[in-house]
């Protein structure tokens, strides 16, 4: 039986990102790391742990001046502080790469101030995840550069990441291609293969930037995502937004990592099926991204293939450019 839902028409206040995103530079072993904050402040014992892990693989590591500022007590400073901060790290050629404290929120409040230019003229990783999708989403639409998904010292390299989830993550970064990642079965909410580009973050921050500058999609891309503490009828809402604005449509399949306080397992699984059996396309759940910290490192722009009858998701290129 046809569904008789109406599948709406492309929303024209988006348009599908760039085939190809620039890759930033390779993450040699003896890299300095810049650890930022652009979003809520930080506990800095947390962090000087998280430091020392980083160093004792032999990084170099310089913590940005403000990750442990209070401002409104939910931002790592004024919207001025954060953003000249920022700039000022991405201007020097001193580091090789951009970690970030915590997410919260505030990233995208200073979104309009970001010094793109600085990023084309010398793109290398940005790493985070929650809030800083805000960040990932500018840098792909403004500078045209890839970014990362993934851990941030606050959480994730203050518990310590599992081994595989950290060889995955420093290989990535080195360049190693292709890598697989293999999931259970039970993960599967819905059979099939698709390749694509792959992109997403935090559901919320990619809901709340449409219709903005900054609002990123990819048609016929590979889309994950993630979210925190939202009731099961915010997922409900903001799939269902997505869902009326076209972009489910062209979509060729959907990674969902581990919801933290967001329903059920069983409620989230019935709207699952409910908002994507529709567009028939592969559908796996509880990847190892997302709240509850040892994040699996998800390359923006990489090309990607999901097969749900091996259980593998492939990254197929290199992530990084020598």
């Amino acid at each position: 039986m046809n569904d008789p839902r109406p599948r709406g028409k492309q929303n024209s206040a988006y348009r599908s990102a760039p085939r190809s995103l620039s890759k930033p530079r390779a993450l040699a072993t003896n890299a300095h790391i810049a650890v930022l904050a652009i979003s809520s402040p930080s506990t800095a014992e947390r962090i000087d742990v998280a430091k020392q892990h980083l160093e004792s693989r032999g990084l170099r590591v310089t913590i940005a001046d403000n990750i442990a500022q209070q401002h409104r007590g939910y931002l790592a400073g004024t919207d001025d502080e954060r953003a000249q901060e920022l700039n000022r790290y991405l201007n020097s050629s001193e580091f090789d790469a951009f970690f970030f404290t915590r997410g919260g929120y505030g990233a995208m409040r200073i979104l309009d101030r970001i010094d793109y230019d600085a990023v084309r003229r010398n793109p290398r990783p940005v790493v985070g995840f929650s809030d800083l999708t805000a960040l990932h989403q500018a840098l792909a639409i403004h500078a045209n550069v890839a970014s990362f998904h993934g851990p941030m010292l606050n959480l994730d390299f203050f518990e310590g990441l599992s081994p595989d989830i950290e060889q995955w993550f420093w290989s990535m970064l080195g360049g190693a291609a292709p890598m697989t990642y293999r999931f259970a079965h039970d993960q599967v909410i819905v059979e099939g293969d698709a390749s694509g580009i792959l992109f997403g973050g935090c559901l919320s921050l990619t809901v709340a930037l449409i219709g903005t500058p900054y609002d990123f999609w990819i048609d016929d891309g590979i889309w994950f995502w993630e979210d925190v503490d939202e009731p099961l009828y915010r997922i409900d809402r903001m799939l269902t937004h997505l869902r009326l604005s076209g972009r489910l449509k062209k979509i060729r399949g959907v990674l969902i990592g581990k919801l933290k306080g967001c329903g059920s397992p069983s409620e989230t699984e019935a709207l699952l099926h409910e908002t994507f059996d529709p567009f028939g396309v592969p559908i796996v759940r509880d990847l190892p991204f997302g709240h509850f910290g040892d994040n699996l490192l998800m390359p923006i722009g990489a090309s990607v293939r999901l097969s749900t009858s091996d259980g593998t998701l492939t990254i197929l290129e290199p992530a990084v450019q020598p």
